[in-house]
C-alpha cells in the first residue's frame, strides 16, 4: 500500500520517459520532506555528513515516482522514498537494479490492471 503522502504530493518532476510493452513509463522525482530523525540513525557516523550535504544543497533527499500510463491513465505505479543523491538523474545512474524492479513491479501492475478491466469490460458489453 502506498502511502498518501506519495500518492498526493504534486511536486513530482518528470525526469525521463519511455515506452515498455504497452504503456508510457514516466520516472519523476519530488522532494520528501519527512523529517530526517525518523528515517535515519540520528547517531550514526554518516549522520553529520547528510545533513551537512543536504543543508548545503549537495544532496536532495527525494521520493522517486514510476508510473505506467495507458492511453493517459495510470494503470501501475511504484514510489520510493528516503532516496538521497545529487538529484533524480544520479540516483537512476546509481542504483539501476533498484529503479529497473521499480519499473517492472508497476508495469506488472498495469498489465495486471488492464486485464481486470478487459474482464469488467466484456462482462457488462458482451453478456
Amino acid at each position: 500500500m502506498t502511502h498518501t503522502f506519495f500518492n498526493h504530493n504534486s511536486n513530482y518532476q518528470v525526469e525521463e520517459q519511455f515506452d515498455r510493452d504497452q504503456f508510457i513509463v514516466e520516472i519523476a522525482f519530488a522532494p520528501d520532506d519527512t523529517q530526517l530523525d525518523l528515517l535515519f540513525d540520528t547517531d550514526a557516523d554518516y549522520y553529520p555528513e547528510l545533513i551537512e550535504n543536504l543543508e548545503s544543497g549537495f544532496w536532495q533527499h527525494m521520493i522517486c515516482r514510476i508510473q505506467a500510463k495507458y492511453d493517459g491513465k495510470v494503470m501501475g505505479e511504484a514510489y520510493l522514498g528516503s532516496i538521497v543523491a545529487e538529484d533524480g538523474a544520479t540516483w537512476s545512474a546509481e542504483s539501476p537494479d533498484q529503479l529497473n524492479d521499480m519499473v517492472d513491479n508497476a508495469v506488472d501492475e498495469a498489465r495486471n490492471e488492464a486485464v481486470r478491466m478487459l474482464e469488467i469490460l466484456k462482462a457488462d458489453f458482451l453478456n
